[in-house]
């Protein structure tokens, strides 16, 4: 069959517009010429209304060159008819009409944009009859979104006797999840280096499973789960996954292996642990190849960092001027300050602030939510405490204009009871604190102990000319959180208001830190420390 030409299938098609869609009709039979007031120009093959009263650009390409230039033309028309008519988004729409083999070039450029544009997207397959006259039309099955195979927080530990046990166990890993359609996971094998003697099982293997795409999943993963496990009710066929590889290893017989649960954040610890080192990455699926990513990519999916599934560590920067990346910063950034109420908030109402201040610019976070000072003072005092305290830090860099430089402070105000007297009404004994962090509700307590103590979290913002620069004319802000919502003080708005807020978190006029909180209170510290290390394990 001889095809006919564009304009002949156009003249052709605009006289049976219902071969497409019931109710469309031309706004005209001729080609509808748009202005070039904007430097450009051009004419919508069929510009057509449908049975809502929309308007519908029908764009019609008869070979697969023609059809590469559909989506410039369909964008381009879209927005020269929305000037012209002056018509919000909602109310125009487009609809692609091409041979049945122009969508093996079509298909996957008109699904991409149909899922982000802000305009309904459509494509047809124009059928002809042996004479090259149009009898029909089928509507395009676009595609859906690729499968996106993240790191979950599904995660667990096994220890072995030997490094040659270890690839056994990885190897019955390995079996086990693409038995069941568990294809990607990322593991991280660690080695004990120091105090060898304290453990019988030297050689460790940190592995997190990957979201199980369920068009590929074995039955037994999607029954669903609705046990209390951390992260299980969100991820339960991960959460089944990892189940039946523990349940594979447990019946191997391997002589000294062990397992024990974990979740994303251990990693770290073990990371700065000195007795242990991480010596490689592995992983099955789309993390088969480890040396496509860089060790820090690595690092931070196992860890949940980069998209703050932690709860705990969260570093990351987006533009506000990308929508969909800036809500997921956004997102990210809330998720890693789960069980601080004040940060959230606070941070939260700094970034819709400074969100639309920076424009095109760029804005940053780095944030360590543990939200757990007692085990900050057991694992950390006296030397290493710091690195185990809650930290933000914030940076809203514009193109042009002041920079916002914002830090995340846990402060006293001079007041509550003494450590000691706090602790023992908050955690009773050591083995309170235990069954608190084998539950995951040790936040709640963490709390009530700030409480005691007269510790509040607030942000402490900087706006200034450039990085680095000091100036008696830089703005200073307090953020804080009381019974009414999120309160912003401002040196330059309202010096008296500012010098009253500033009153209220400061110890006898100037601003204490937790750390410095510690330092001075340094004998109470220490007992507390030996009390409690005395019964909680350290690896």
């Amino acid at each position: 069959m001889q095809l006919p030409l564009e304009y002949e299938l156009r003249n052709a098609l605009v006289h049976n517009l219902e071969l497409i869609e019931p109710g469309l009709r031309p706004v005209q039979l001729h080609e509808y010429p748009l202005p070039n007031a904007h430097g450009t120009k051009g004419s919508i093959d069929i510009l057509a209304r449908d049975r809502h009263q929309m308007w519908v650009i029908v764009e019609l390409k008869r070979s697969r060159s023609s059809a590469r230039q559909a989506l410039h033309e369909v964008n381009k028309y879209t927005e020269l008819l929305c000037r012209e008519k002056h018509l919000a988004p909602d109310r125009v729409r487009a609809v692609v009409v091409a041979m049945p083999d122009d969508w093996k070039e079509l298909l996957t450029a008109v699904s991409n944009a149909a899922r982000d544009w802000s305009h309904d997207l459509r494509g047809y397959r124009l059928l002809l009859d042996s004479n090259g006259h149009p009898v029909g039309a089928e509507r395009v099955q676009l595609l859906p979104r690729a499968f996106e195979p993240r790191i979950t927080p599904i995660h667990n530990l096994f220890f072995f006797t030997t490094d040659e046990q270890r690839r056994q166990g990885w190897s019955i890993i390995s079996e086990v999840a693409d038995e069941l359609g568990a294809l990607d996971l990322l593991a991280a094998d660690f080695d004990r280096v120091a105090e060898k003697h304290r453990i019988p099982a030297l050689f460790g293997l940190y592995l997190a499973v990957g979201r199980v795409n369920e068009a590929l999943a074995s039955e037994d993963l999607l029954g669903g789960y609705d046990g209390s496990e951390p992260f299980a009710a969100e991820y339960p066929a991960e959460y089944l996954a990892l189940c039946a590889i523990c349940d594979r290893l447990a019946y191997s017989e391997m002589r000294g292996m062990n397992m024990e649960g974990s979740q994303p954040g251990l990693l770290s610890n073990l990371a700065d642990d000195p007795n242990w080192a991480i010596r490689e990455y592995r992983g099955t699926g789309a993390f088969g190849n480890t040396d496509a990513f860089e060790e820090q990519d690595l690092f931070r999916f196992l860890t949940g960092d980069d998209r703050g599934d932690s709860q705990i560590l969260y570093t990351g920067s987006a533009s506000p001027a990308v929508v969909s990346r800036w809500q997921g910063f956004r997102r990210e950034a809330r998720q890693s300050l789960a069980g601080n109420e004040e940060w959230d908030s606070l941070v939260g109402g700094w970034l819709d602030e400074a969100g639309g201040k920076v424009g095109d610019g760029d804005v940053a976070l780095h944030i360590y939510n543990p939200c757990d000072l007692l085990q900050a003072i057991i694992h950390g005092w006296p030397d290493q405490v710091e690195k185990f305290l809650p930290m933000v830090m914030g940076a809203a860099v514009p193109d042009e204009g002041p920079q916002s430089l914002m830090r995340g402070a846990l402060c006293w105000n001079g007041l509550g009871m003494s450590l000691s007297e706090a602790v023992r009404l908050v955690y009773r004994d050591p083995l309170y604190l235990m069954s608190r962090m084998y539950g995951g509700t040790v936040w709640e307590c963490d709390r009530e102990l700030l409480d005691l103590l007269g510790l509040h979290y607030v942000l402490l913002e900087k706006i200034a000319s450039g990085p680095g620069r000091t100036s008696a004319v830089d703005e200073h802000r307090i953020w804080m959180q009381d019974e009414e919502g999120v309160r912003v003080y401002s040196s330059a708005a309202d010096p008296y208001e500012y010098a009253q807020a500033y009153t209220d978190i400061a110890a006898d006029g100037e601003i204490v830190s937790v750390m410095q909180y510690l330092n001075r209170h340094a004998r109470e510290v220490e007992m507390v420390a030996r009390e409690y290390r005395a019964v909680v394990h350290i690896i």
